[in-house]
């Protein structure tokens, strides 16, 4: 079975290699990382950011992560022809005529691809709103989690606020030194704090150590 997905990201990520000439460097990065991260979990994924990125006004209600990444696909401009990524995915919207033809006929792998390139463009204009970055990993570990939107998005402004780099999946899953493991584990045991003031604060750690467990998941 893993053999099997991974021979279909492998797949994926050199369709998404393919267009670097279209939708640049960077986003072809962030593609080809959140396949290797997401796996079998890439719908899910992709569903949180869709999420996170309307909540955020990144992307407006009707928008959707698969159009934007074909679009950006059929664009001949890219992000780094753009000053800000709010102004490349306006120009997605609004200039770029969706092929639908070749949307709605395209084989798995384009269709995969098309989502991992729309997701990271919307993760990236997340990082613009937020001003911080993001790690693919934080991504697929909250989505692991099943965690709500208020806690992705105060667990994001918390590391931008402690000026930490986000390190939230390797403290999840137990790959933070003791020093880090300490401050990132105050930090959301404050996150919870805040979102929960009802808790206490064994339940708070309670409820970490749940998530913990569901580290291998």
């Amino acid at each position: 079975m893993f053999g099997a997905i991974m021979s279909v990201v492998s797949s994926v990520v050199s369709v998404v290699s393919s267009v670097v000439s279209t939708v640049g460097k960077a986003v072809v990065t962030g593609a080809t990382k959140l396949l290797e991260v997401a796996g079998k979990h890439l719908d899910a994924i992709v569903n949180v950011i869709e999420t996170i990125g309307k909540i955020l006004d990144v992307i407006a209600q009707d928008d959707k992560i698969d159009e934007l990444g074909a679009k950006a696909i059929q664009s001949e401009k890219k992000p780094e022809d753009f000053d800000k990524i709010s102004e490349y995915i306006e120009h997605l919207k609004n200039e770029i005529e969706l092929d639908m033809d070749k949307f709605d006929n395209a084989n798995m792998e384009d269709k995969l691809a098309r989502k991992a390139i729309g997701a990271t463009i919307v993760s990236k204009g997340i990082e613009e709103t937020k001003e911080t970055s993001i790690p693919m990993e934080f991504w697929r570990e909250v989505t692991k989690q099943g965690m709500s939107n208020k806690e992705i998005d105060r667990t994001i402004d918390l590391f931008k606020e402690s000026k930490e780099e986000n390190k939230f999946s390797e403290y999840m899953n137990g790959e933070l030194d003791f020093k880090d493991e300490v401050k990132v584990g105050k930090m959301i045991i404050e996150m919870y704090r805040e979102l929960e003031p009802n808790m206490t604060i064994e339940q708070i750690e309670d409820k970490i150590m749940t998530m913990e467990a569901r580290r291998d998941i």
